[in-house]
């Protein structure tokens, strides 16, 4: 039986390709990105700030676990009503062009408190095939659990590296044609992925623009396979974060966000997963939740333009929360 609570250092995963779930226990430590990789490793980070490593062997996870206490965070709530003229400011900023999209992101809070919350890890391991499941603790940023649909770069050296545009939402549940908007909002993330890509290496194969159905929500979705000319870690730094979790242009977005958003988005939007020498398996962390003492924060948040509706964006944050809550609160 293995012990854990909110003042251990660890991660635990499910391995995407043997469904088989992982574990590390050491330290949280400061990756440096000029860092010679010798082995593998779990890194996860930050929204726009620092990266982290596990200094800690990973091995299968074949005992019991139990996870609990986790540390407490305090989220400020923001009413719906706020949220909605946060939105409304974002689209005057579209339409006065000094941005062109931006992403906005609130913290849907709930009463929840398990004994074990491993068990909750199992539940969305069930519940979901697809998506990069895993639950981690840190001692900075707390217990979070998610179940990722996005990657942000997977791949080597050797046979070339694969990443996506993932953008533009809607409800599998609603019978909802695509909007100019979803375009419009998907259509930044390609350009910018594109851009980045022939920057610092060549495409060699592109998908055309398809469905994505993650959860109960479908996106728009296109791949690309490349290669690089420089460090795939180099690139990492480049390509994020995407238009798809920050907006257009960089910077300005950023700015709008930290003057907006009344939480610390902490992990969310961050990355977490793999990386080797030649090669990573990196996600772009969505759909993802921090555990605190009796209750749950589910992090979530949509793309903003010019073409964007108050309410719509509003429903939209609802939706992505039950990919979660739906699992944490099922008995």
């Amino acid at each position: 039986m293995i012990h854990l609570s909110g003042k251990d250092s660890f991660v635990i995963y499910q391995d995407t390709v043997t469904n088989k779930n992982k574990i590390a226990i050491g330290k949280w430590c400061l990756f440096d990105f000029k860092k010679n990789i010798t082995n593998t490793y779990f890194v996860c980070n930050a929204f726009n700030k620092e990266t982290y490593f596990i200094d800690g062997e990973i091995t299968d996870l074949e005992k019991e676990v139990i996870i609990e206490n986790p540390k407490i965070f305090n989220e400020k709530n923001i009413s719906n009503q706020d949220y909605k003229k946060s939105i409304q400011r974002i689209i005057g900023y579209c339409n006065e062009n000094i941005i062109e999209k931006c992403i906005l992101s609130r913290v849907v809070k709930s009463d929840f408190e398990i004994s074990n919350y491993f068990e909750v890890f199992k539940k969305l391991c069930l519940t979901y095939s697809k998506g990069f499941k895993y639950i981690l603790n840190h001692p900075k940023h707390g217990m979070w659990i998610g179940v990722s649909p996005e990657t942000l770069i997977k791949g080597n050296l050797e046979s070339g590296f694969f990443t996506h545009a993932l953008a533009g939402s809607k409800s599998k549940n609603e019978n909802l044609k695509w909007s100019d908007k979803d375009f419009q909002e998907h259509k930044y993330v390609v350009d910018f992925i594109e851009r980045k890509i022939e920057e610092n290496g060549y495409i060699t194969k592109q998908s055309e623009v398809l469905e994505k159905t993650a959860g109960d929500i479908i996106h728009l979705n296109k791949n690309f396979n490349f290669k690089l000319n420089i460090d795939y870690l180099s690139f990492v730094k480049t390509l994020h974060p995407t238009p798809a979790i920050a907006g257009i242009p960089l910077d300005k977005s950023l700015e709008i966000i930290q003057d907006l958003e009344l939480h610390n988005r902490s992990l969310y939007c961050g990355f977490l997963g793999l990386i080797e020498n030649e090669g990573c398996d990196l996600k772009v962390n969505l759909r993802c939740a921090r555990f605190s003492a009796k209750e749950v924060q589910v992090f979530v948040g949509g793309g903003i333009t010019s073409q964007s509706n108050p309410l719509n964006e509003f429903k939209e944050t609802e939706i992505k929360s039950q990919t979660l809550l739906s699992v944490i609160k099922k008995k």
